[in-house]
C-alpha cells in the first residue's frame, strides 16, 4: 500500500511528483549553469539585469534570469510533495515561461529590457513553456490512470 496524501494520491512516487522533481532538478541545473565561468561565455560582461555573458555562447543570461531559474527550480521540487502541487507548479513555470518568451519578443528592440534577451533565448523559453505544459498534461493522465483524478 502506498503512502497517501491529503488529496488522496501517492505523496512521493506518482507520475506528476516526479516530473515535477526532474522540471525542477533541470531548471536549477539551469540556473547554476548561468553562473559558472566557463560554461558561460563572456562572464565578465554579466550584470545584474543588463548582460552580454550568454549560456553556451548562444543564450543571453544575467545574475536575475540565472535566480529566477534557480527559484523557478526550487518552487517545483518543494511543490512535488504532492500531485496537485506539483502539477500547478509546473504548469505556473511553463506559463511563466511562454510569457517571458512572449514579452522578449517584444523587447528584442527595447534598448534596456528588465531581462538580457536575445532570440536564442525567446525560442528557449517558449520551447520549454511547451514542453512543460505538454509534459504535465501527460503525467496528469498517466496519474489519473493509475491512482483516479486528483
Amino acid at each position: 500500500m502506498s503512502t497517501l496524501a491529503l488529496e488522496g494520491a501517492p505523496a512521493t512516487n506518482g507520475p506528476i511528483t516526479k516530473y515535477a522533481r526532474a522540471v525542477g532538478g533541470f531548471l536549477v541545473l539551469l540556473g547554476v549553469l548561468g553562473l559558472v565561468p566557463g560554461i558561460t561565455t563572456n562572464y565578465s560582461g554579466m550584470g545584474f539585469y543588463s548582460s552580454e555573458a550568454q549560456l553556451f555562447g548562444l543564450f543571453t543570461v544575467s545574475i536575475v534570469s540565472a535566480a529566477i531559474y534557480l527559484t523557478a527550480g526550487a518552487c517545483c521540487i518543494a511543490f512535488s510533495t504532492s500531485p496537485r502541487q506539483g502539477h500547478k507548479a509546473v504548469v505556473l513555470t511553463g506559463n511563466l515561461l511562454i510569457i517571458v518568451a512572449i514579452a522578449g519578443a517584444g523587447l528584442v528592440v527595447n534598448p534596456s529590457p528588465p531581462l538580457p534577451v536575445n532570440e536564442a533565448s525567446n525560442y528557449l523559453h517558449l520551447f520549454l513553456g511547451v514542453l512543460l505544459l505538454l509534459g504535465s498534461v501527460r503525467a496528469k493522465t498517466q496519474h489519473n490512470k493509475a491512482y483516479g483524478v486528483f
